[in-house]
């Protein structure tokens, strides 16, 4: 990959959607030798399913970024223009989930805080880059941008 693309991957399928796609793969396996059309079609379905993504490419050279869908390794997206980048910013939100038990109707909430960084062009247009519960991480993530156009990263979390 060449050094002038910075490259975020944004989102992934969830894990039950790559659990299946692990069950796909086996199952594939299993039934090659009676069915070889099915495998062909439960491989290539689960491979598709462990490899799909989406991100955002930002080429430094051409000043372009593409919000990206991946399959297959392959990405697909429109290269959008830039002037310049403004700033790259951390925010923080909090995320929570619930969940109910079968047979005593009581439930249990589970919050957790996500910091989520993001991409602001100097006109107004700004693009996610991601996010990681733990906020050193994700700032060693966005280093390589970061040093290379010489921005700041703005901190607009609460400690």
């Amino acid at each position: 990959m060449d050094k002038a693309i910075a490259d975020f991957k944004t989102d992934t399928a969830p894990w039950q959607v790559k659990l299946v796609g692990v069950f796909l793969l086996i199952v594939a396996l299993a039934v090659f030798t009676s069915y070889w059309w099915i495998s062909i079609i439960l491989l290539l379905t689960g491979v598709l399913l462990l490899t799909w993504h989406s991100g955002v490419e930002i080429d430094l050279i051409n000043r372009t970024f593409r919000e990206y869908n991946s399959y297959f390794l392959y990405k697909t997206g429109i290269a959008e223009k830039f002037d310049a980048i403004e700033k790259v910013y951390i925010n923080q939100s909090t995320v929570s989930q619930t969940m109910y038990t079968a047979h005593t109707s009581s439930s249990s909430t589970f919050r957790n805080i996500v910091f989520n960084a993001w991409l602001k062009f100097n006109d107004t247009h700004k693009i996610f880059l991601g996010n990681h519960r733990n906020k050193e991480k994700l700032i060693k993530s966005l280093n390589s941008l970061l040093m290379r156009e010489l921005i700041e990263l703005d901190d607009y979390t609460i400690e």
